[in-house]
């Protein structure tokens, strides 16, 4: 047995974090759009809804590591590992928390507070359901993110008499938790659930949810599907879903600020998972390079990154669509907005991958990535608020062309 030894708090912290995929693409969404949460003060629409996403989003990174738990033996092995995991996850939160505070108070608003609760309240539901139960991740989160984002675009403003209600029910689930049932018990259903999410690369969508309906589009963006798999059409299918359902309600109430938001967010996210379901499956590439339809390996990288680029061409297409629909309902976008907008999506999907080609470490490839998602979600943003003039369109369409060019000279690297 490994004797107890006194370690800081922060040690492992980035390969644990950060090199499993599930936990990492929570992760870093949430830290995303904790920082995203200062600059976004003065909207209110759009700080609720990523006070909401980020402190939802952390506690589901902790729940993931909570099935690892469940799966693995480490925690009998490994003297004091649980409590070091945990402690790290309830840093994060925290730190969270104080980021979101902090946004709260710049903004002004003690109804934001209301959100704030509601959301950790939501979030420690989701992670003491699965530090017992490993099969409840996928619907409690599929779940748990509806209701939020219902929550941020029907409910105007949360009453702050729910500050107090929301904080007692947090206060007691965490006081009455050890009565709830036996939690980070090892199961042999936590191993199969834990593979799953693996090879579903986190996706909070059920493994067979619209795999009838994307042959299709896998067959259009292989072989990028091939490294992804079919949660990439899943994420298309379902973006398309979420852009027309937010087309329809935005007729009746002006959402467009939230729907461009969460399409944006869905769209790095579909990037997201397709980086790291690649990185995943280096080896792959071998089995890849022997099919007969490939000359040598450089050719496969070149059909990869055509892949790529029609992906961001069907990206760009969706954008423009679903801003012009929105439109219909708010005459103050211009089309120079949209166009900008839909150049800047397209722009950032490419420069993700350009990241990717480059990057073959995990960990490498997570911390640049945060900076192109963070770049290219706030350009997204900025574009449609403010890209209303016929040099800013330029200067897109020049970014957007230099991108599409970086991202085939840096095949050969992949």
């Amino acid at each position: 047995m490994m004797q107890v030894s006194k370690r800081p708090w922060y040690q492992g912290a980035v390969n644990f974090w950060l090199k499993d995929v599930g936990s990492a693409s929570y992760f870093i969404g949430a830290t995303i759009t904790s920082l995203l949460c200062l600059i976004a003060t003065g909207i209110e629409e759009l700080i609720t809804l990523m006070i909401m996403f980020s402190i939802i989003c952390m506690y589901s990174a902790i729940a993931w590591q909570s099935i690892k738990m469940q799966a693995t033996e480490w925690q009998s092995l490994v003297i004091g590992y649980r409590k070091h995991v945990m402690f790290q996850g309830k840093v994060f939160i925290i730190l969270s928390n104080l980021v979101a505070l902090l946004s709260i108070i710049i903004a002004g608003n003690i109804n934001l507070l209301a959100t704030l609760t509601v959301a950790n309240l939501i979030g420690i539901i989701i992670w003491f359901l699965n530090r017992s139960f490993s099969h409840l991740f996928t619907p409690v989160c599929y779940f748990s993110f509806f209701i939020a984002t219902l929550i941020c675009v029907l409910i105007e403003q949360l009453p702050a008499w729910l500050i107090p209600v929301n904080v007692i029910a947090f206060i007691a689930i965490a006081l009455l938790h050890n009565n709830f049932s036996s939690a980070y018990t090892w199961r042999p259903d936590a191993l199969i659930n834990y593979h799953n999410g693996l090879q579903s690369g986190w996706s909070p969508i059920p493994s067979g949810f619209l795999s009838n309906y994307g042959s299709p589009i896998n067959k259009g963006l292989f072989p990028l599907s091939y490294f992804v798999g079919s949660g990439l059409s899943q994420y298309l299918i379902l973006l398309m879903f979420v852009c027309t359902l937010g087309v329809i309600v935005n007729l009746f109430y002006n959402i467009s600020e939230h729907v461009i938001f969460v399409l944006t967010l869905i769209l790095f996210a579909i990037v997201t998972l397709s980086l790291w379901s690649k990185i995943q499956k280096q080896n792959s590439w071998e089995l890849l390079f022997t099919l007969p339809i490939y000359n040598c390996s450089y050719s496969a990288k070149v059909a990869l990154s055509n892949s790529v680029l029609k992906l961001a061409l069907l990206v760009m297409s969706l954008c423009f669509v679903t801003a012009s629909a929105l439109s219909l309902a708010n005459s103050t976008f211009l089309i120079f907005n949209i166009l900008s907008y839909s150049l800047a999506c397209s722009a950032g999907l490419l420069l993700s991958f350009t990241v990717g080609n480059v990057c073959k470490n995990i960990n490498l490839l997570s911390l640049f990535l945060c900076l192109s998602f963070g770049l290219s979600m706030g350009l997204a943003i900025y574009m449609f608020d403010h890209g209303d003039s016929l040099i800013k369109l330029g200067g897109m369409a020049v970014y957007t062309l230099f991108m599409v060019g970086l991202n085939r000279a840096t095949v050969r690297y992949m």
